[in-house]
């Protein structure tokens, strides 16, 4: 009964032997526990140049930077497809065929409208010996011939009355057909003078623009009959067309009566591909024509396209209901065969563009810029080596870049970051 109250006693004993020696423990972790120190701690910050870069990301599409609709030159009949979408077909390859029977007619029409008012300028450029301003001269010399010699037989009469060999009336009647002459004369000598004037002034004018015209139409419609073979502008690929009214693919096939202006085909090229995307209105500012880009996406495997920004709308986007954002086309570097096969027009795109770059630039941290209270300038505690004596260093900020801000005015070396609070252990 003993030895139990005994070791009782001692497992007592050890229990609170063991909780002072705990006490102890965190007394002594409770005063090594660092505490900050209010003085201010010096820190050097080294400074050299470095690349320094701002970038923008935006999101956007591929786009084909070379496309074009080939529409129908002229009504007709679709006689042939030569092609089926998606095809590659190379700059000057056959696509279709349409039956020129329609123009055809038209064009000979033309020519012969062509011809006529050819003709008609000729002959007013020649017209001094056309038979209008012959007949003319020669109605003009009979009325002539005939006044003179009605007015001989006039003077003759005349001296016959005075003789009293004929009548008075005999020479009151010649004096009449003198005076008809004289109307006729004057009649004849106005229509010769408007019928010479056809060939100088205004006539000449419309028949030269008649024939202009009419040399017009015909060339016109010779250049559309030359257009029956429509064939590929580029190398490409094959799309259908789509009906801009519908917003629907419009089947083409062959014995199809299509009117001018009907799409027919259309063909894209990805030699070249470009990206269209759009900023916000509080960002527009910050992108400027011919800035780089680089570019990438899920679909790159991993490679990153270089490019620039080609053009920035002027106007925002009217279909956006909420907010103004400005439509953007960046240019990309023309890729390898290799990698063209495997970039398909609507994939998503990360854009990066470098609103600001300088390769050679120094950067500081925040805290070590300082103001001169009494110029307001601005400066950095500067030293060379870390064994040289710190001085002032007036500079001028930059661009505020991830490393902090761009500065001018001071070379390689360190400069003060003042009033660190640091950890401190006693």
């Amino acid at each position: 009964m003993i030895n139990i109250n005994e070791k009782l006693k001692n497992g007592k004993q050890l229990v609170i032997l063991m909780a002072i020696i705990l006490i102890g423990v965190m007394i002594f972790f409770l005063m090594k526990k660092p505490r900050l120190s209010s003085e201010p701690q010096e820190l050097w910050v080294s400074v050299k140049p470095q690349r320094l870069e701002n970038q923008l990301g935006l999101i956007g599409k591929i786009q084909p930077a070379q496309s074009e609709i080939l529409t129908a030159p002229f009504d007709g009949i679709i006689r042939k497809v030569a092609v089926h979408e998606g095809q590659r077909v190379e700059k000057g390859q056959l696509l279709m065929e349409i039956d020129p029977g329609q123009i055809e007619i038209q064009l000979r029409q033309a020519q012969a409208e062509l011809l006529k008012a050819r003709k008609d300028v000729q002959q007013l450029l020649d017209w001094e010996n056309s038979q209008e301003v012959s007949r003319a001269k020669w109605s003009l010399h009979s009325i002539r011939t005939r006044l003179g010699n009605i007015r001989a037989n006039l003077r003759d009469t005349q001296f016959l009355y005075e003789k009293g060999i004929v009548s008075r009336m005999e020479v009151d009647s010649l004096t009449q057909q003198v005076q008809n002459q004289q109307q006729e004369l004057r009649a004849a000598e106005e229509e010769l003078r408007l019928t010479e004037a056809r060939g100088k002034g205004e006539e000449l004018e419309i028949a030269q623009m008649m024939q202009e015209n009419a040399r017009s139409r015909y060339q016109s419609l010779a250049s559309k009959l030359q257009k029956q073979r429509v064939v590929a502008p580029f190398t490409g690929f094959i799309v259908p067309p789509t009906d801009t009214e519908r917003g629907k693919e419009t089947p083409i096939q062959s014995g199809l009566q299509v009117n001018q202006g009907t799409p027919l085909v259309n063909i894209i090229g990805l030699e070249h591909i470009q990206i269209q995307t759009r900023v916000e209105e509080a960002d527009v500012h910050q992108i400027k024509e011919g800035m780089p880009v680089e570019v990438t996406g899920d679909g790159f495997e991993g490679k990153i396209f270089k490019g620039y920004v080609r053009n920035i709308a002027v106007q925002s986007d009217p279909r956006e209901a909420q907010g103004a954002y400005f439509n953007i086309i960046v240019s990309v570097d023309t890729p390898s065969e290799i990698q063209r096969q495997n970039i398909r027009l609507g994939m998503s795109a990360r854009l990066s563009i470098i609103t600001y770059q300088n390769k050679n630039g120094f950067v500081v941290p925040t805290q070590a810029l300082n103001t001169d209270e009494s110029t307001s300038a601005t400066y950095v505690i500067y030293r060379r080596l870390s064994t040289d004596l710190s001085h002032k260093v007036v500079i001028t900020t930059g661009k505020s870049v991830p490393q902090g801000i761009e500065v001018h005015g001071i070379e390689s070396g360190e400069v003060l970051i003042k009033n660190m609070i640091l950890q401190k252990t006693n």
